[in-house]
């Protein structure tokens, strides 16, 4: 496998679980000292991304999702972020905020994701949804602003109110969409409504697996 797609698939599998201040640095090390190790080599980059971060990691689902990334389909990646990584090592700043971009792939299936949820309901069980949701967004943890757009999104479709969130913001939305279905519907018809959504997401062939935001 090419170094760029390697890059590539280490990427998609730790932007889930670090901001982006946190991923380059991340990156820098798997690329300086562990790109040209051997597969096994990865259980030692966890350990020092463990060391390095101090936090406390689901370190075999992030083990998981990494092998997933690099034995998978190159379509469930993320772009190569080696322009972002190459200004972050020359300490400018505001040229990785330049280059770098929304997660356009995550969003795009996010917005598939969410259609193929409405679709399986009535009119009055969507605006229920739409209205539990933007009654609920404090979990989300972001700025007033964004709040705002979040709540435009649920009540008038607009995907301008999703363009700012990452990978974790988006499975918490989607998690908190599912907590509306149970709520309305009950669990057991809330999983075969997830269910159905994600096989019609994955039949289109989203770009970005669906799965990985749940």
């Amino acid at each position: 496998m090419r170094l760029s797609l390697r890059r590539r698939a280490i990427y998609t599998g730790l932007v889930g679980h670090f901001s982006e201040e946190e991923v380059w640095p991340l990156l820098a090390l798997w690329e300086n000292k562990y790109a040209e190790q051997p597969p096994f080599a990865l259980n030692e980059f966890l350990a020092e991304v463990v060391l390095r971060t101090e936090r406390k990691l689901e370190r075999a689902r992030l083990y998981r999702e990494l092998v997933g990334a690099l034995t998978g389909p190159p379509s469930q990646l993320l772009p190569d972020p080696e322009e972002q990584l190459a200004a972050w090592r020359q300490g400018r700043n505001e040229a990785v905020r330049r280059v770098a971009t929304p997660d356009a792939a995550a969003q795009a299936t996010f917005l598939a994701l969410g259609q193929a949820l409405l679709e399986q309901l009535d009119a009055a069980q969507q605006a229920a949804l739409r209205g539990f949701a933007a009654g609920n967004l404090a979990g989300m943890e972001v700025g007033p602003e964004l709040t705002t757009q979040l709540r435009t999104w649920f009540e008038q479709g607009s995907a301008d109110g999703i363009a700012a969130l990452g990978l974790e913001q988006l499975r918490k939305l989607l998690n908190l969409l599912y907590i509306g279905l149970c709520e309305f519907l009950g669990p057991v018809r809330a999983d075969r409504v997830l269910s159905q959504a994600v096989s019609r997401v994955e039949e289109r062939g989203a770009a970005f697996s669906p799965r990985r935001l749940l």
